[in-house]
């Protein structure tokens, strides 16, 4: 019975504990990653019992540390910084399951637990772990609103997410003829300068096929770059909201927006936010 615990129990945690990390660097770790990640991790564990040196699993389990981390979060950004996230979701997860055993078995040994208690009781109490950790995620990471015309932006394009310190601009009523939607305004230097690598390699690939728009302005005629975005947020006060808009790439105008206002808003998406 031991043999499936260990199987059990370290492919669900494992696997919680690397999305977790991953959800808490803002990283996209792939599914595939994290499933072999525990698989392996699982492999390892059930060989524990037979190493009868301290020093030695200590070293094991580094071992394994940086062998899991690499594979969940090899060539992602902040690799390093998830790795140790990882580690620390590894020890709230673990320990909150030995919290449970503590509380009904005296913390005596896992066997005995077992044979009292149903496996599916730790296993629960680490899903319910892993869902407060991402509760706390939101919360902690929901960007306010600053003022009444002010709002925090993210943007999920090209496989990252960006974010920006929007203004709601009621000068901008740029809408995109052939889709319709509401176009947010931001330089195009700015934009890319926020992306990651991958990502910044995606845009440039992508760049020559967007489509443009020819905008006319007081200060003359601008071309702006059209890219529709996977997902669009804004926050008002300790709210998320998700909108449909286009984003417009304007290039030579870093100087128009200030760090404040690093995109325009156009009012008709904030209808229903504001």
């Amino acid at each position: 019975m031991y043999i499936e615990f260990v199987i059990i129990d370290n492919l669900l945690l494992t696997y919680l504990a690397g999305s977790a990390a991953a959800r808490l660097c803002h990283i996209k770790a792939r599914t595939w990653r994290l499933i072999v990640g525990a698989a392996v991790g699982t492999a390892v564990a059930v060989f524990y019992p037979f190493i009868k040196s301290v020093w030695a699993s200590i070293a094991v389990k580094l071992a394994l540390w940086v062998v899991l981390s690499f594979i969940m979060y090899f060539r992602t950004p902040r690799c390093f910084v998830s790795a140790v996230v990882f580690l620390g979701c590894t020890f709230a997860l673990g320990g909150a399951c030995y919290a449970v055993e503590l509380a009904l078995c005296g913390g005596k040994n896992v066997a005995e637990f077992v044979a009292k208690y149903p496996i599916s009781l730790v296993l629960v109490c680490g899903v319910i772990v892993y869902f407060g950790l991402r509760y706390c995620i939101r919360r902690l990471n929901v960007p306010r609103v600053r003022a009444p015309y002010e709002y925090q932006t993210e943007i999920s394009v090209f496989d990252t997410t960006v974010k920006f310190s929007a203004f709601l601009d009621t000068g901008n009523c740029v809408f995109d003829a052939k889709s319709g939607l509401p176009v947010l305004i931001t330089d195009i230097d700015r934009f890319t300068d926020k992306l990651d690598g991958r990502a910044a390699v995606g845009f440039a690939k992508k760049l020559p096929s967007l489509r443009t728009m020819t905008l006319s302005t007081p200060a003359g005629t601008t071309v702006i770059y059209l890219v529709q975005p996977s997902e669009i947020a804004v926050y008002s006060a300790r709210r998320r909201h998700k909108i449909n808009a286009m984003i417009g790439l304007v290039g030579g105008q870093s100087k128009s927006f200030s760090s404040s206002h690093e995109m325009l808003l156009c009012p008709s998406v904030m209808t229903e936010v504001v």
